[in-house]
């Protein structure tokens, strides 16, 4: 399968063309490491422009460097040199190129195409150029790698740009210095700096979709993005490679990699050998030192190779320091170790590990550095402790490196800790899918279990394996009993400890029954445990932390299901902040934590915060993503229902199906399936519905999260049945929940309920939704009190607070049984209005997400407005807004002041202001 990059640098390519028609610069500088893209700019641009102007490509090469005018050789045969100095043969060259190139463009004789191929976006079009032959444009040099350019030819092309001749565009490596004079463009107030930044997560997961023509599973994109440190050409090598090893493939539709399985190329090693060309051996030593031990401590390396050494490999942006201000190093691209790693010789690698030894006393601060020296350990055949194993065989189980984790558990010898590492063990079968050898190594451990400390390591990752597997509820209740049996016969075996004892076994008896009473939906019997659980008890203070952690998660799920989901949401975030020793357990706290926030934040109906929530979860946790499946689709999933989109709805849920069938320990499928069906029915797609619900399975989550799933469930079947009648399976939903005193799972059914068109729960669903917390129960209780009254201008009310809540598709009713009330009532001189904010609505539902609910003027956001800033415009905007003088800005971005100056021109025309001041107001 040949796979061509795509191009994935609109966004700078944009700024460049956009700086090259300001007429405040004539030189645009593109600072770049390698592989970033710009060499790809260079030739879009190109592509792009010369259809409309005269562009000359120049290539820079280290073989022509010290020869002037090395590089514009080819354009002197043209000229020839007679009576002419080789300066004014080659400037003589140089313009005839241009002067035939513009001759061709005015015959129309030019080849070229107006459109960037392979691009995300498109840049200029024919029919809407972005150069214009007719306007002032000037021709354009166009120079790759300009930091190994002769001095001579820099000097020429200068004096072209500062004539006014021509407009350049450049790029240059951001470990060398440009050539004299271009440096001095700057000074002259002509040149801006374009600085190439890595793909972020959603660019980079938008890369591989586009290299492979098809979806990528979020975890799939995760691990190439964060594999490659966002450079595209890693990304690129190691998408291809993946390929080619068999261990990335199309499943179900959906492309998904296998993280656990290393790839060797020959291409990627030549990549990063090149990266590392030109560096001295006492800095190559200092690097291997690094690429082994990572991240370790500035002083470390220092004390054993130099601090020469390590400023040179900061220079050349090959190491960085890990989160500053620390004084931690590590390499600045993933892959750089990965490569090194294979390259240094094992008795090499040995020798260096003396070293650090020998240098360092206490144990690394950093998680992963110590996991990686435990690695480093183990691989070049050093006895490791079987404690230090096990702390690093957690670790690399919470960071998702599965089969690491076996891999140091079965070094583990001896009985002391044989059974917490096969807790280890089932952790990294979890993560692996495997759930039923997950559950075979638990069962090991809490029958040969003989402390209390044993049979707690992992009794929560034993009870959701349970769930994971399918089995009853009362297993986990059997599991508690057995646990606090245990615990009573080792009391009596030690009667000193047995208060301590018996309060152990007690706490984690709660800790599971609390597990059983949230698949139940026992929300109000949660009250008595986690009162018990919040007290001490005389148990050791990380008992005491992981007690608390557990008790605010649970708490969460039941504020959120009973009423009160922005408590929840709080409740959550209070958890998360709560730091525990990595290797006290295996439980996966974090995962458990972020369902429920996220379940919070979808019962507020708060979009954008649950996004935000994955977003940064993702970025903090890291390889958690592979935890949480195809979650991201299910929260965007609801998002789209409950805003109307049902189309978009139906689509992401799918590819959300896809994904949860690879990995789902969360036990979202059964969720994600019944509302795609649901949206099948809506949207009358009847075959897909029915199959659908015949692949459908109910899920074994929170039951927070299953009541939802139940209450779509009921509604698809209402629409399959072609039902008239009342949606009596929802309202028996609903009269439970009513029972169970969860008024936001009670609100969700009678929502469904009034979504179908039965407007008869209006008075009881204004009732429960005036007791239930956030914007969407809000917007419904003013919507139900409208639908009530049947008055025209309460119900063209409710329409705005629905449509500022995000939910489309009631505002749009709402709005036009206002419409309809008013013509009865014969208020025309507020139908206009009313119809105006409709076909806004009807807008939304065809083209805006439910995150972006609310009218977004943030600067992120203004990219997406009709104004089309580029990104230079924002950040510049952005700045001016904060309160910023020009100068200032320009000195913050390092541009000059004519260039700042013409940016907030052209920004104040686009948004139809006249000044800086009404930029506040806009950019929040």
């Amino acid at each position: 399968m040949l796979l061509n990059p795509p191009f994935c640098r609109g966004a700078e390519l944009e700024d460049v063309i956009s700086a090259i028609r300001s007429e405040g610069s004539r030189a645009i500088f593109i600072t770049s490491e390698n592989g970033l893209g710009a060499s790809t700019i260079l030739r879009e641009l190109t592509t792009v422009a010369q259809v409309h102007v005269p562009v000359l490509n120049i290539h820079s090469s280290q073989s022509l460097a010290k020869i002037p005018f090395g590089v514009l050789a080819p354009f002197l045969t043209a000229a020839g040199t007679r009576g002419a100095s080789l300066r004014l043969a080659v400037l003589r060259g140089v313009l005839t190129e241009l002067r035939q190139k513009q001759d061709l463009l005015s015959r129309g004789e030019m080849n070229g195409f107006g459109t960037v191929k392979g691009s995300l976006m498109p840049v200029a079009l024919p029919t809407d150029p972005v150069f214009d032959n007719t306007s002032h444009e000037l021709p354009i040099i166009v120079i790759d790698d300009a930091h190994l350019m002769d001095p001579a030819t820099a000097e020429l092309i200068v004096s072209l740009v500062r004539s006014g001749t021509v407009n350049l565009v450049a790029s240059y490596s951001s470990r060398h210095v440009l050539p004299e004079p271009m440096p001095k463009l700057w000074a002259d107030g002509l040149a801006e700096d374009i600085v190439l930044q890595p793909l972020d997560r959603e660019q980079a997961h938008e890369f591989c979709e586009n290299l492979l023509s098809g979806p990528v599973l979020q975890a799939t994109g995760w691990h190439f993005w964060s594999s490659s440190g966002g450079n595209p050409l890693f990304l690129h090598l190691l998408v291809v490679q993946a390929l080619e090893a068999g261990v990335l493939a199309r499943r179900r539709g959906i492309w998904t990699v296998d993280p656990n399985t290393p790839i060797r190329s020959t291409g990627l090693e030549e990549a990063v050998l090149l990266e590392l060309r030109g560096i001295s051996r006492p800095a190559s030593e200092a690097l291997n030192l690094i690429a082994l031990s990572q991240p370790v401590e500035f002083s470390v390396v220092e004390a054993l190779t130099g601090k020469a050494q390590i400023q040179e490999l900061l220079d050349s942006s090959l190491i960085r320091f890990v989160r500053p201000p620390t004084a931690l190093l590590a390499l600045a691209n993933p892959i750089f170790g990965d490569v090194v790693r294979e390259l240094v010789p094992l008795s090499q690698s040995r020798v260096l590990h003396e070293r650090l030894i020998r240098q360092i006393q206490d144990n690394p601060v950093d998680k992963e550095a110590l996991l990686r020296r435990v690695v480093w350990a183990v691989e070049v055949g050093i006895e490791v402790p079987a404690d230090r194993l096990l702390t690093a065989a957690v670790l690399a189980s919470k960071l998702f490196q599965s089969h690491t984790a076996l891999e140091l558990a079965n070094q583990i010898r001896g009985e002391d800790h044989r059974l917490r590492a096969n807790m280890v063990k089932a952790r990294a079968y979890y993560n692996l899918g495997d759930y039923q050898s997950a559950l075979s190594q638990t069962q090991t451990a809490f029958q040969r279990g003989g402390s209390l400390g044993e049979l707690l390591f992992g009794s929560l990752l034993r009870a959701s394996t349970r769930a994971a597997l399918g089995m009853p509820v009362e297993l986990l209740v059997a599991d508690a009993n057995a646990l606090r049996n245990r615990g009573t016969a080792l009391a009596q075996k030690n009667a000193a400890d047995s208060e301590t004892i018996m309060a152990l076994s007690e706490s984690g008896a709660l800790l599971i029954e609390l597990l059983a009473l949230s698949r139940k939906g026992r929300y109000s019997d949660m009250t008595e445990p986690m009162t018990w659980l919040t007290e001490s008890h005389g148990i050791s203070p990380e008992v005491v932390k992981l007690n608390r952690t557990m008790v605010l998660t649970m708490e969460s799920e039941r504020l959120s299901a009973q009423g009160f989901p922005v408590q929840g949401m709080a409740k959550a975030a209070e958890a998360f902040a709560i730091e525990h020793a990595e290797e006290s357990d295996v439980f996966f706290l974090p995962e458990s934590i972020l369902l429920r926030h996220l379940a919070a934040a979808m019962c507020c109906g708060d979009w954008s915060a649950a996004t935000k929530v994955l977003e940064e979860f993702s970025l903090e946790a890291g390889p958690v993503v592979f935890s949480f499946g195809g979650g991201a689709n299910v929260v965007r999933g609801m998002a789209f229902l409950r805003s109307g989109r049902i189309s978009d709805a139906l689509e992401v849920l799918l590819t959300g199906i896809d994904a949860l069938q690879q990995s789902d320990p969360q036990q979202l499928l059964g969720f994600c399936t019944a509302m795609a069906a649901y949206a099948a029915a809506k949207m009358r797609n009847l075959t897909l519905a029915q199959q659908l619900m015949d692949s459908y399975v109910e899920g074994r989550c929170l039951f927070l999260v299953v009541s939802h799933e139940r209450a779509y469930l009921a509604a698809a079947k209402y629409l399959l049945k072609h039902d008239a009648g009342a949606p009596v399976e929802l309202l028996a939903l609903a009269d439970g929940a009513l029972v169970d005193r969860s008024s936001t799972l009670e609100l969700n059914a009678l929502a469904l309920i009034l979504e179908l068109g039965d407007v008869s729960v209006a008075p009881r669903l204004e009732r429960v939704a005036a007791g239930v917390e956030g914007q969407w129960a809000r917007a419904m209780c003013t919507y139900a009190r409208a639908l009530q009254d049947m008055d025209g201008q309460q119900l063209a009310l409710s329409g705005e607070v629905l449509s500022t809540a995000g939910l489309f598709g009631f505002a749009k009713q709402a709005l036009e049984l206002s419409v309809k009330r008013l013509v009865e009532g014969g208020f025309r001189a507020q139908i206009r209005s009313v119809k105006s904010r409709l076909l806004q609505v009807e807008e939304n539902l065809g083209q805006q997400g439910p995150e972006r609910a609310q009218p977004d003027t943030s600067a992120d956001s203004l990219q997406e407005s009709p104004a089309q800033l580029t990104r230079r415009e924002k950040e510049i905007s952005r700045l001016a807004a904060q309160g910023l003088t020009d100068r200032e800005i320009a000195e913050e971005l390092v541009l000059s002041l004519r260039t700042v100056e013409g940016h907030l021109y052209r920004v104040y025309a686009k948004l139809n202001i006249s000044s800086r001041e009404e930029l506040p107001d806009l950019i929040k």
